[in-house]
């Protein structure tokens, strides 16, 4: 597997470093490579001059490791992430997913170093917004419900900033309409710092609807919730574990247990475990090859009545008037 070595930063110097790393070259703002590991283009502005992107579009032709470390250790990464192929995500050989299916926002402090294994085929669509925690501390302190946690969440000693989960419909939605603007238009970079802020600003809404959890997380705590995430999906057509059992099984007191993995997932494993029973459900549904008793039947549900309730719930629609629409 070739392994390519990355590092961000706040300004563009590092603009040269990329396009040597993948063996591209640079056109202005732009990188743009065609060789035997890849093919496509990236796209760097900085924004001010705390606040820098990059627009991933590229398509790879071998499998790849991409390992990411910074010197940097002051500003935050977010990640927004569509693919046509999972990528994994990968600490200490644990693995978890980002892209298609699972994982596509992830918010990463430069602090924590990560690794992302790509296979062969995978067409890849990023926007990466690089945030000096001055300049995001400021952006939360102009809203009320986080300025009363933002001197805990920018705190060091206390706090590291990590979060896995799923950009919002709105967000979605700016990047398929941004996705149709050619690279040539004179309006290009104007459209992207549009859609830069945008996706902060939709970004930090999102934060008013979430419990923010305040936490030091390491390199190994990161590594024990995707084992325990791994576990739970591979528990998945059973009876939800028990937060004693799950934090037994990575060492850890079920109170610290239930507070990372809420931290670093924004879901309890409770919610964690029902929202991807009801995803797998839906998929099942979607097969035609099962009823609705069935499904709830193989997903170990108490009874067809309370499987139905929970995914009107979640998907606003029961699953027999589901699988009819199909």
């Amino acid at each position: 597997m070739k392994v390519i070595e990355h590092c961000y930063s706040l300004e563009n110097k590092w603009i040269d470093v990329m396009a040597k790393a993948m063996g591209g070259t640079v056109e202005g703002n732009f990188i743009k490579g065609d060789n035997e590991t890849y093919t496509g283009t990236h796209f760097v502005l900085l924004m001010e001059e705390r606040i820098s992107a990059m627009l991933i579009d590229v398509s790879y032709k071998e499998t790849v490791l991409l390992k990411y470390k910074n010197d940097l250790k002051r500003f935050v990464g977010l990640y927004f992430y569509m693919t046509n192929h999972n990528i994994d995500f990968i600490l200490d050989k644990e693995t978890s997913v980002v892209g298609k299916f699972d994982y596509n926002l992830t918010i990463i402090d430069s602090s924590l170093e990560t690794d992302y294994a790509v296979n062969k085929g995978t067409g890849t669509y990023v926007i990466c917004i690089f945030m000096d925690k001055t300049a995001l501390k400021e952006y939360m302190d102009k809203v009320p419900r986080l300025k009363t946690v933002s001197k805990d969440v920018f705190n060091a000693e206390k706090n590291t900033i990590i979060s896995m989960g799923r950009m919002s419909t709105e967000s979605s939605i700016l990047l398929n309409d941004f996705r149709k603007i050619p690279y040539d238009s004179f309006l290009f970079e104007l459209y992207f710092r549009g859609l830069v802020y945008n996706l902060i600003g939709d970004y930090l809404d999102q934060l008013v609807e979430k419990k923010i959890i305040i936490g030091k997380v390491i390199g190994d705590d990161i590594k024990s919730i995707i084992a325990s995430k791994a576990l739970l999906l591979k528990s998945i057509e059973g009876i939800f574990p028990g937060i004693e059992f799950l934090a037994e099984q990575v060492h850890m007191s079920p109170s610290k247990y239930k507070k990372l993995f809420t931290k670093i997932t924004g879901f309890s494993p409770g919610t964690f475990f029902s929202d991807s029973k009801l995803e797998l459900a839906k998929e099942l549904l979607e097969t035609g090859q099962y009823t609705v008793s069935e499904v709830s039947d193989k997903l170990n549900y108490a009874n067809i009545s309370y499987f139905a309730r929970r995914f009107s719930s979640k998907y606003g629609i029961f699953p027999k008037e589901y699988q009819s629409q199909l």
